[in-house]
């Protein structure tokens, strides 16, 4: 297996897709669809390429036809706006083709090379599915998953932005594991898969916890002495205090809020606007319903835990990550504080750094494959 074959991480986020490229570079998709349909327009803003995103997707032959993919959905949807809702807790991502545009939609981006309006790519992929999913059936879904992907994509940009670029890739390869242990595997692990010293020094013996808080569910690891003892998922997220905010928005003020909106106006603590008035006092009131349901995700944690046979004494670090621990972090700090915690700057990438990680360790195992099977048959 040549040199040539490229690497990429993908977390599958139920608000955003987090993809790390062959060359490190970190992508942030909204995982928002939308039917493609001519705009009329005079003077474009350029300047967010990522924001310009509506493109024709081909999976191993079959046409998913064409579409407004993350802020260009957002932006220019008439009114039919495919996004992850509550009711999509126990609907599975394996099997869903809105999911499938987004992840190819985002793989081939971060395959651009500057002005190559053509391009070819063999790929290894590192992802993950939510934990009750990827264990449902005797890891159905895992099979299912990475069946779809394995083969060949084309992916079409359509934007003038992009100058008619074109990419497909084959993957030949999937690393798929539970989220939140990619997380792990990225803050304990190199790039080649080797346990850091740091970790290997003073968390040997110990119970180490990864802490994944996502949108709809978040997702618990539990490694001890640096082995897998067990996984579980708890039903709660960030959509539910952003739901509850977007209730009292609704009802206080007659306006139903975008999620993603909201979600944008808290975490970088803009102004809400409604027919051009500010909502008063509106960031005090956000928190209280966030540390409201941030409490009830801990009592769901520490219950969960107890029932796998955790206390919480027993744990010796909690690696707390993903999107959602940008909100609840304070909260959960606060309730267990007991607990030595890892709170990372880049807690949101985590998960794609890891499965990028799991991307090359899978490619390295699959290149010694292939020189043992060279160097059998030269014996023959």
């Amino acid at each position: 297996m040549k040199n040539n074959i490229l690497t990429v991480g993908a977390d599958m986020g139920n608000d955003a897709f987090k993809i790390i490229g062959p060359t490190k570079r970190e992508l942030f998709i909204m995982n928002i669809l939308a039917p493609w349909h001519e705009r009329r327009i005079v003077n474009e803003d350029t300047r967010f390429p990522l924001n310009l995103l509506e493109v024709e997707v081909i999976s191993n032959n079959q046409n998913f036809g064409k579409y407004f993919v993350g802020g260009m959905a957002y932006n220019f949807n008439r009114g039919i706006l495919k996004e992850r809702s509550v009711a999509d807790r126990h609907n599975g991502k394996a099997n869903d083709s809105e999911t499938m545009i987004v992840l190819l939609t985002s793989i081939a981006l971060s395959l651009l090379k500057p002005n190559v309006r053509i391009i070819k790519e063999k790929v290894i992929l590192g992802t993950m599915l939510p934990t009750e999913e990827y264990f449902k059936n005797q890891k159905e879904n895992v099979t299912v998953l990475e069946e779809k992907l394995k083969g060949t994509h084309r992916v079409r940009f359509l934007n003038p932005v992009f100058n008619g670029v074109e990419v497909e890739f084959e993957i030949l390869g999937v690393n798929t594991q539970p989220e939140g242990l990619c997380a792990m595997n990225a803050i304990m692990y190199d790039d080649d898969g080797n346990l850091l010293a740091e970790y290997e020094n003073n968390y040997s013996e110990r119970t180490i916890l990864g802490f994944d808080i996502g949108a709809l569910t978040s997702d618990v690891t539990v490694v001890h002495n640096f082995e897998l003892r067990t996984f579980f998922g708890i039903d709660k997220g960030t959509i539910d205090p952003l739901n509850r905010i977007i209730d009292y928005i609704k009802t206080d003020y007659k306006v139903t809020v975008p999620r993603h909106k909201l979600d944008n106006a808290i975490t970088r603590r803009e102004k809400l606007l409604i027919y051009g008035e500010e909502i008063p006092n509106l960031h005090n009131i956000c928190k209280e319903y966030i540390d409201y349901e941030a409490r009830q995700l801990v009592d769901e944690f520490t219950s969960k835990a107890a029932a796998a046979g955790i206390q919480l004494p027993d744990i010796g670090l909690i690696i707390l990550c993903g999107g959602g621990s940008l909100l609840f972090k304070e909260v959960v700090k606060k309730n267990l504080n007991r607990i030595p915690m890892i709170f990372s700057e880049n807690a949101i990438m985590l998960n794609a750094i890891g499965a990028w990680k799991n991307a090359n360790r899978l490619k390295n195992d699959l290149q010694e494959e292939s020189a043992l099977d060279y160097t059998a048959a030269t014996r023959i």
